[in-house]
């Protein structure tokens, strides 16, 4: 892989937005398939005040085509208003700081080229190649998790009453995601969605702040970065474990062709969720059917679901490693309540376990599970999984109320509610 790009090292003088730049056997890297692309770093500002004229009103669209024209780097959105910066865009990624209410946009092809720079002529045409195949975490002691197929729903809730999780390797069958579904396919397809993407998740609320960068950008322009192909969100990654994470696609509420590729219910497993077509129901039931999209090396860190939901997580690309704790292990694990929700989430790495900071953590049994491209990890209420990506991956993910949790999650809810009065 290409040598880590450093946000600090981003600074760089202005640069053409189209292609030019040298390294690939013809001399040249392309990068207009990047012109009109913008990546916009949430709750981000850069040299407040340097404002490069009067103040756009008229809509971010109204900005970009300003700020293109004139080739300056970006502008910051606040509150309906844009503010032009002059500035190259690496330099306002490098210089930005937190700022609420904010959005920093920057122009791709800029971030791109600055990527270039960092690249010997020779090597240019990696400069954006992120690993596509990394080992299996050893987890010293880990169970494994049972690998079953052609499980009843009797069974299944067997093991939910039992809390024990599964992987099911036979859950994708009339699927037609298993062939349709590639990354090229989702960038033809659905290129114009835009998506939230993070270098650290999911979100943690007691850590993560000032820390973490979000930014909003295209499928097509996110597709680019996990294949490896010139984008500008390369140019922000600031080490080889903070890869960004499309781990909030939630696109079934505006998308009904897309569900038809694959299913938000499993064979063999409850789901007391009411499916309708109409209203408040429908969208309630389709926003907890999401799809995680990532190169190899995307992390969950350790965490259990909010309002006490079971969870399945489906490969329908790629290969991801998970290890889990069972709910017993929750004191061992140095857990943060993070919000009203019964979510629970903890700095603990079983990848890496630092017992010194964490050494409750050396009594938690680990279970450990490569689910496979066509399998489904299910994991009952409560259960806390980490996760890695060990290929470029897609996951479709649903979290869900049935029989054995619903006095649990109603508990939540109430919670929640006398907590918010």
């Amino acid at each position: 892989a290409a040598a880590t790009a450093s946000a600090a090292a981003v600074a760089a003088p202005a640069t053409p937005a189209a292609s030019g730049a040298a390294g690939d056997p013809d001399g040249k890297v392309d990068l207009e398939p990047l012109k009109g692309e913008w990546v916009k770093l949430v709750g981000k500002d850069a040299f407040p005040g340097e404002d490069a004229g009067p103040p756009v009103r008229d809509g971010p669209e109204a900005a970009s085509r300003l700020c293109a024209a004139r080739g300056h780097g970006g502008f910051v959105v606040w509150q309906n208003t844009a503010f032009l910066r002059a500035r190259p865009a690496a330099e306002l990624a490098a210089n930005a700081r937190n700022a609420a209410g904010t959005v920093l946009w920057l122009r791709a092809a800029d971030l791109a080229s600055s990527q270039l720079r960092r690249s010997s002529p020779a090597s240019a045409a990696s400069a954006f190649r992120l690993p596509t195949s990394l080992p299996e975490v050893s987890v010293a002691g880990a169970k494994p998790v049972e690998k079953l197929a052609g499980l009843s729903e009797a069974e299944m809730t067997r093991r939910f009453q039992r809390s024990m999780p599964v992987v099911l390797t036979d859950s994708q069958e009339g699927w037609p995601a298993k062939s349709k579904w590639t990354f090229e396919w989702l960038a033809k397809h659905y290129g114009d969605e835009e998506m939230m993407v993070s270098d650290l998740a999911p979100f943690f609320k007691h850590s993560d702040r000032g820390i973490i960068q979000t930014a909003k950008v295209s499928m097509r322009e996110y597709v680019r970065y996990v294949l490896g192909q010139p984008n500008g969100v390369r140019a922000l990654q600031t080490s080889d474990d903070r890869v960004f994470y499309g781990n909030g696609w939630a696109p079934f509420c505006d998308h009904d062709g897309l569900l038809a590729d694959v299913s938000d219910r499993l064979y063999c497993v409850e789901d007391s969720i009411p499916r309708v077509d109409e209203g408040q129901g429908r969208q309630f039931n389709r926003s907890l059917t999401k799809v995680f999209l990532g190169p190899a090396g995307t992390v969950s860190r350790l965490h259990h679901d909010t309002y006490a939901t079971h969870v399945w997580l489906s490969q329908i690309r790629g290969r991801k490693q998970f290890i889990v704790y069972a709910p017993e292990d929750t004191e061992h694990l140095h857990g943060v309540q993070d919000d009203e929700a019964d979510g629970r989430t903890s700095l603990f790495d079983p990848s890496r376990p630092d017992f010194e900071a964490f050494p409750k953590a050396r009594k938690a049994r680990a279970f450990s599970v490569v689910v496979e491209e066509g399998e489904t990890v299910v994991l009952p209420s409560r259960w806390w999984h980490w996760a890695k990506s060990l290929t470029p991956s897609v996951t479709l993910m649903r979290n869900f109320v049935n029989s054995t949790n619903f006095g649990e999650y109603m508990a939540c809810q109430e919670r929640a509610q006398a907590s918010r009065r």
